[in-house]
Parts: C-alpha cells; structure tokens; sequence
C-alpha cells in the first residue's frame, strides 16, 4: 500500500468515526423512545458498517468530487523535475497546498515517520492490552471458581471492589467482589448483569472498540462514541434486568449506589473488561437510576431499521466521496496505458516508455505543469475552430493540435530575440516561416497570423509525414529539422523514433515525449482535475 492510499485510508476511518458519532448523537436525541437494547444494536451495526466500508474501500472508484487537501506530488516544482525521472524509484512530495513550494515535505521521510509512529502506536496498545490480560489471569487465578456453564466462569475474588466480566478465545468469565457472597440478592443481580454483558455482545466488542481508540488516539469524536457505547451498554443492561419479575427497579438501584460507593477503591477497568459500575460517576448513576423508574420505552424495530438504512448510506457516500482525501498525483505506466485508450492509435500512434511517462509527470506530477496544460487547454478553444478544419482539410488527426501545447501553451507570442527562436502558436523560426510563404520583417510577422501560420505548420507537418511515412518521425522533423531526422535515420538504419531519439538524433530535449504526453492530457482532460 502506497503512502497515499494508507493517508487516504487513515483519513477515511477517522471521517466515518466522525460521521457515525454525530449521527448516532442526533439520532439518540431525536429517538429518545426506543430501548437501550436497540440503541445498542444500532450502534454496532454501524461500527460493523465501518469495518465493511473499510474493507470494500481498495474497491471504490476515485472520484474526484473535490480538490484533495493533500496531495503527492512528482516533484516539489516543475524546475527540480529530474532529467531521467522514473516514478517507481521516487517517493515524491506530500503538500498541504496547491503550491508544493509553499509547504512542500520529503514522501520518503514521511512515509518512515508514518510506519514509526504507527508501530509505536501499536506497541504501545499491545502492551496495555497484554499487561491487563495478565493482570485479569493474576486476579483469576486468585479467585475461586463458583460456577461453570459451558464456556461461561463465574469466580468470587476478594482483591475486586467492582463487579466486572471479559472473553477471552470464546470463553465468557464473571469475576464477582467475595463482598457479595453473603448479600444473596445483590449477588444475584450482579451475576444477572454481568451475563447480560455477554449476551450482549458488549465483552466482544470491547476488544474492536479497543483497536479503534488505539489506531485513531488523536480523534476525540472515537473516545466520546466510546463512553457513548458503554453508557448504552449499562443502560441496556439495567433494562432488561428490571424487565425480570424477580427484580424490583428499586433494589436494583439501591445495589448500584452500594457497589458505586465501594468502587472508590477500585482500580482502573482493564481495557477488555465491562463492568457494572464501569462509568460511574455522580451524574451518570443518577441518570441510570432515573431510568429505570420512569416509563419504559418501547422496543421499536421499524425506527432501528430506517436509522440503520439512513446511517448505512451516510457511511457509504463517506468513503466513496472521500477516497481522494489524499491523491497521489504521480502518474504510473498503468495509468498512462489507461489514457492512451481514449486515442484511436490506428490515425495516431502512441508509445508509452519511461520518457512518455516522465513527462507525463512533469505535466500532471507538478503544480506548475498541471498550471501549464489547464491554462493551454483552456487557451486551445480559441484556436479549435481554425485548426481543426486545416488539419481535416489534409486528412490529419486531431492530435496534432497538441503540438501548439507544446510550442507556445496556445499563445500567440511574438519572437523573444531576433536569432531565429520562434513565434506564434506553432514557433516557426524565421527560414523556416519564410520558406512557406510567410513573410518576417521588422513590421510585419506573419508567424503571428493564425490562420496564415496554421496552414504553413500543416503543410509542414504533412510534408514530413509524406516523407517519411510515420508521425512521429514527422514530429520529431518539425522540431529537429528533417535533414537531422534524415541523418538519424542513415546512421541507424532505423526508422524508429525512438531509437533515433536515444542515438541523439532530437532537437529539444524529450520533444515528442512531451508532445505524446500532451496528448494523452488532450485526450483526458479529468486528469487535470
């Protein structure tokens, strides 16, 4: 997994965190009728949602639904781009802006800082996580074991002030205060409540939850649904106990206050462990309490199915809108051949190689390249009229209109020098203007006439390729001159531009490269979004 996709991935999982706590918060205020047992479900159906939405996420499609905040770019400025770029051996660099100049860091660097603090994180966690694992096998192996039901363990200890239960490899355990031992109706309601925590679900859950809070420590929207969680799981317990007949609302209250009166001496929970009094605290037992002798609430279904069915959407457009929180903007060979599907290779041939796809990068890797083709492509609406009708009035492809891309970004710019560097849209040098039919004076320059100098790159273009029968030796002639193609050719008994191109026989550095390259671009104008 590339650094992008696990940023990306990283920033999902904290989004829908986000997203879910908001949501179950509201849907708690606005469904206040509906028991904690549902309430409950609803909220595991979501984290279950989550881990779903996680695991479809390599397959969602990238949406560019807007301009990702961070972004990997090729290079940190279009001036720096290196002259053999190859992107399977560049990390690239992580911007925080559009400008990478501006904020620009190292991908590399953040990518080792990204598995460092990861791994610490973890170890961190796991570390917790086996201390308390063997703090619960030291408190077990203290204890005496009262009762067994299959894979449930129920145990009475006298180093406990608090009732409290965990999993571990399917098998449910009770661990009960030996305080309770002669209170028979308050052994019974705690041993009652505890199992309810298994029934529940709540001593498995407690182990995802865990992962969550541990992956995502800097959330705080996870570490609120996390008391938010074990809030409902205490209250859907004490429900369904005060739903039994041999229990009076009242008695259970009273217990909670006794047991909450002694959990001051209580040691923190362990991080796998529920507890009876596990959030007690002045206000949530008074809620607790209140509760359970108000009116009971109805068990509705049908509010649990449609808030299930709103937040199962809401989760869905989520991931599927953020997918390019964090876009790599590099462009890889596989990407290139996807772009060069939009061509009809048949009237125009495409080669993809390492030059094809560097400049490819130089163009979409860069803020400054990505700058350079919007503003050409934007400039080229202009021009399309004209030179489209040229081009099919020779019966040429349309992709020679990315050769004004190239030449002048669509900008009709008059000579910088008076040395033979080039003007117009297509940059005729002044012998070679002249030689058809333009005339270069020191007031009139008609390299400047877009219809006149349109025709003469056309004519000059299908000259070429009459010659030598190929376009992109017809390319690499209007810009190297047709003798040097010529002599490339003689000299290497080859007709391959590219083989001209590696023999040294090219004008400006990775001409035809950059023209491939602007027209895949031309061709997919959604890579510049």
């Amino acid at each position: 997994m590339t650094l992008a996709h696990s940023l990306s991935l990283y920033s999902t999982l904290n989004l829908l965190l986000c997203v879910s706590f908001i949501s179950l918060s509201v849907f708690r205020k606005l469904s206040q009728s509906i028991t904690g047992s549902v309430e409950l479900k609803l909220h595991y159906a979501t984290l279950v949602g989550i881990f779903v939405a996680l695991l479809s996420y390599p397959l969602l499609p990238l949406k560019n639904s807007f301009q990702p905040p961070v972004k990997i770019w090729s290079a940190d400025s279009i001036k720096s781009f290196p002259t053999n770029f190859s992107v399977d051996k560049s990390d690239g660099f992580l911007s925080l802006s559009n400008r990478v100049a501006q904020a620009s860091l190292d991908a590399h660097k953040i990518s080792v800082l990204w598995i460092v603090l990861g791994a610490i994180i973890l170890c961190v966690g796991l570390w917790r996580l086996l201390c308390d694992l063997v703090s619960l096998h030291q408190i077990r192996k203290h204890a005496l074991l009262q009762k067994r039901i299959g894979n449930v363990f129920i145990y009475c200890s006298g180093h406990i002030a608090v009732p409290f239960s965990y999993s571990v490899f399917f098998s449910a355990h009770v661990i009960l205060p030996s305080n309770l031992l002669p209170k028979k109706e308050d052994y019974r309601m705690a041993l009652t409540h505890e199992l309810q925590h298994h029934r529940q679900g709540d001593t498995f859950w407690v182990y995802p939850l865990w992962a969550l809070q541990v992956l995502c420590a800097p959330n705080p929207f996870m570490h609120a649904w996390k008391r938010m969680i074990s809030e409902i799981q205490e209250f859907a317990c004490d429900e369904v106990l005060v739903d039994q007949k041999n229990i009076s609302s009242k008695a259970y209250a009273r217990c909670l206050v006794e047991v909450a009166q002694t959990a001051i001496d209580q040691k923190r929970m362990p991080v796998c462990a529920t507890g009876l009094t596990f959030l007690v605290d002045g206000n949530l037992l008074t809620r607790r309490i209140e509760k359970m002798l108000t009116t009971k609430k109805q068990s509705n279904r049908s509010i649990l199915f449609a808030l299930g069915t709103i937040l199962t959407i809401m989760l869905g457009f989520t991931a599927y809108a953020s997918k390019g929180l964090v876009q790599d903007r590099r462009v890889t060979l596989e990407q290139a051949q996807e772009m060069a599907k939009a061509i009809d290779t048949n009237s125009f041939p495409i080669t993809l190689n390492e030059r094809v796809v560097g400049q490819l990068n130089r163009f979409l890797g860069t803020p400054e390249g990505r700058e350079y083709m919007k503003n050409a492509l934007s400039r080229m609406e202009n021009y399309r009229e004209t030179i489209e009708s040229k081009l099919h009035t020779f019966h040429m492809p349309n992709e020679l209109m990315a050769v004004p891309i190239v030449e002048s970004a669509y900008q009709n710019l008059p000579d910088r020098n008076q040395h033979g560097y080039g003007a117009g849209l297509w940059m005729f040098i002044q012998s070679t203007a002249r030689k058809y039919g333009m005339k270069v004076e020191a007031k009139v320059d008609e390299r400047l006439n877009t219809e006149m100098e349109t025709d003469a790159a056309v004519r000059y273009l299908s000259s070429n390729h009459a010659r030598f029968q190929d376009w992109q030796l017809a390319l690499l002639a209007y810009n190297a001159g047709e003798n040097t193609v010529q002599r490339g050719i003689d000299s290497t008994g080859s007709k391959d531009a590219w083989k001209l191109i590696q023999a040294g026989f090219e004008g400006d550095k990775d001409y035809l490269a950059k023209v491939t390259a602007a027209v895949l671009i031309m061709k997919n104008p959604d890579s510049l979004l």
